[in-house]
């Protein structure tokens, strides 16, 4: 478990450095790993006061990265 995690924590950062970049693969890499790291903590159990924080967190950035989604560079 702690190898998928870690595969979890690393994708959340590549696209935070997208996004940083202002790139659309930083967006949609940020809502893929944002489903599968939900997907884990549910599988894993961990459903505790962080989960509900971090994804109310995520989802009001995903809202906010969704509204400047055309307007990011397509390219790598």
């Amino acid at each position: 478990m702690p190898a998928i995690y870690g595969i979890l924590v690393s994708l959340y950062f590549i696209a935070c450095v997208g996004i940083w970049y202002f790139k659309q693969w930083g967006v949609q890499l940020f809502l893929i790993s944002f489903f599968a790291k939900i997907l884990f903590f549910i599988f894993t159990n961990q459903l505790g006061f962080s989960f509900y924080l971090g994804n109310s967190i995520s989802i009001i950035s995903i809202i906010i990265l969704l509204k400047f989604y055309i307007k990011m560079n397509k390219n790598l």
